[in-house]
């Protein structure tokens, strides 16, 4: 359905897209009006507007439910692409929505299983024990009497996720188009993750699949736990599994109460995910403390696996020569592993960035408590490197890194005197005793030998790297009055191009507020003239676009000719 019938039929699609463009307009004038602004100033409104931008964005996820709330949530944990003004706020989005109505929740039941309710289970609670933006959970007994939770997916949100696909999928069309996100961001790979993700969420079936993968990789850990999934009562879209009972993980007064030990359920913890990531390489991607539970023996209960990760072979390589390097304070070996995960944008100043590394290595191993670590100041010190360095995180490691900065929070809570460094090092010393198992010389000179091959391998490219340093301002060359000119009047195109966009969103989003309300016909009108405006623009941009491939050509055949332009970079 072409994008302008959906804006008309569909009001949740429209609602998305006017808070979208809205954001695209109030952006784009902030930018304007910086030549008149000192650069305080200038901050200060920028800021400003994304403060405000974000608070609208978690009261509009709140109201409308589905995607959004998962959106907020998967964006503010990308402090790499992200301001702290948007992350700050999109991390009070919890995925607690109004809960559907039983009656309905029942007939879906009754459609899945094709009987009545009272044919499945017996004493079906009325009011959901948890609500989500995807499903909700009731207690019930089934016919052995003993007590499960049953998790539905609400009815007709299968709809409603398409419907924010469609507006995602725009969106990430049309900022695709400016290369100041493009070139810090793949929107491309961020969006296919995040839909993988979520359609497995969609899937109870897989959800169940995951929970018996994660109890058989426990199954000699009596520390760690996980619910027993009832296979006959469970389909795509209701999950039957035991229901545990036990304390959350951030009721640290409770836990006390009972003489539960914090400290050593935050070590349980630690080490449950280090088997995960290093060992299992399949590992929970959303441990927030509502999917924790701890039992008056002290065991770790994981609930609610809809979210995964897998960590592939490579990776999980990678990741254990990172924990090797970070114990030997090996900035290089480090370097050498981020730019194989994919960490580091094209031409990131390497130099640059493993001094910023030696300086938080230093930090950390001075003083290595999680108290610090979880600190204001040191995530604070943290975000600026990320977002100031040629740094990037892959959507591949998106879920990890996430979950891991959950566990420290937690950990952190659990046990504010808690030494990260000496905590983690029993299993740094066993991967190291690993790679150091036979003739230690013979791995050094490996090693070496290893390092020397791929400098040598990656010489070409650093080479282009030193050529486009110079390209981009190293080296500056003045360019002729006529290109001077060229120049100028692609800027007025462009600029011109940016008003007639401007024009038609502000009308696009008038119109759709006015449609919602008395003045019909002349939000009906509004969005024409928008579609008027847009036609323009569609048709100019095409008559600049011939004029630029003639000129192209003519620019190749006189450099064919021996006539060669310098390049140009402002």
């Amino acid at each position: 359905m072409p994008i302008i019938i959906k804006f008309f039929k569909d009001q949740r699609f429209r609602k998305i897209i006017s808070m979208f463009l809205l954001f695209v307009v109030q952006l784009w004038w902030v930018n304007k009006k910086k030549r008149f602004l000192t650069e305080e100033n200038y901050q200060k409104q920028t800021k400003a507007i994304y403060r405000k931008q974000a608070s609208v964005f978690t009261e509009m996820a709140t109201e409308l439910g589905g995607l959004l709330i998962k959106l907020g949530q998967f964006f503010s944990s990308r402090v790499d692409v992200l301001p702290e003004e948007y992350t700050s706020e999109l991390s009070k989005l919890q995925d607690a929505v109004k809960p559907v109505r039983t009656e309905e929740i029942i007939k879906r039941i009754e459609e899945e299983y094709s009987c009545p309710i009272a044919e499945v289970y017996t004493n079906f609670s009325q009011e959901p024990i948890a609500s989500a933006s995807l499903g909700q959970v009731h207690t019930a007994e089934i016919k052995s009497h003993n007590k499960v939770a049953v998790k539905i997916l609400r009815p007709g949100i299968e709809e409603i996720i398409q419907t924010d696909f469609n507006a995602l999928r725009f969106m990430v069309t049309f900022a695709k188009r400016y290369p100041k996100i493009s070139s810090v961001v793949d929107l491309e790979q961020i969006y296919n993750e995040f839909v993988e993700t979520t359609l497995d969420e969609l899937d109870y079936g897989k959800e169940g699949r995951h929970a018996d993968t994660f109890r058989a990789n426990f199954s000699e850990d009596s520390r760690v736990s996980v619910p027993e999934v009832y296979w006959e009562y469970t389909t795509q879209r209701v999950l039957t599994m035991e229901y545990v009972t036990g304390y959350k993980v951030n009721d640290y007064e409770t836990l006390e109460r009972v003489g539960l030990d914090r400290a050593q359920i935050a070590d349980t913890l630690i080490s449950a995910y280090v088997q995960q990531l290093l060992t299992d390489a399949f590992f929970h991607a959303d441990p927030h403390p509502g999917n924790l539970l701890v039992k008056e023996d002290g065991t770790l209960v994981f609930l609610d696996f809809g979210m995964v990760g897998r960590i592939e072979k490579g990776m999980r390589e990678e990741l254990t020569a990172f924990v090797i390097a970070l114990f030997k304070k090996d900035t290089d070996q480090m370097m050498i592993v981020f730019e194989k995960l994919g960490f580091l944008r094209p031409h990131a100043d390497k130099q640059t960035l493993a001094k910023g590394l030696k300086l938080i290595l230093a930090d950390l191993f001075e003083d290595p408590n999680l108290n610090k670590i979880n600190s204001e100041e040191f995530l604070l010190e943290l975000r600026e490197f990320m977002y100031s360095q040629p740094f990037q995180i892959p959507a591949s490691t998106l879920f990890l890194g996430k979950s891991l900065l959950t566990i420290m929070g937690i950990c952190g809570g659990l046990n504010p005197k808690l030494d990260l460094i000496k905590t983690l090092r029993p299993y740094a010393e066993e991967l190291l005793a690993g790679e150091d198992k036979g003739n230690g010389t013979r791995n050094f000179i490996l090693d070496q030998a290893k390092k020397t091959l791929a400098e040598f391998i990656t010489l070409p490219e650093k080479l282009n790297r030193l050529i486009t340093g110079l390209e981009v301002g190293e080296i500056k060359i003045h360019p002729s009055k006529s290109f001077e000119l060229n120049l100028l009047q692609n800027q007025r195109d462009q600029a011109s191009r940016i008003v007639r966009a401007i024009f038609s969103s502000g009308f696009l989003i008038s119109g759709a507020i006015l449609l919602e309300g008395p003045y019909f016909k002349v939000g009906l009108m509004l969005i024409l003239l928008s579609a008027l405006t847009f036609a323009t623009f569609l048709k100019r941009n095409s008559n600049s676009a011939g004029q630029k491939k003639m000129g192209q050509r003519s620019r190749a055949m006189r450099e064919s000719a021996g006539f060669r332009k310098p390049r140009f970079h402002p």
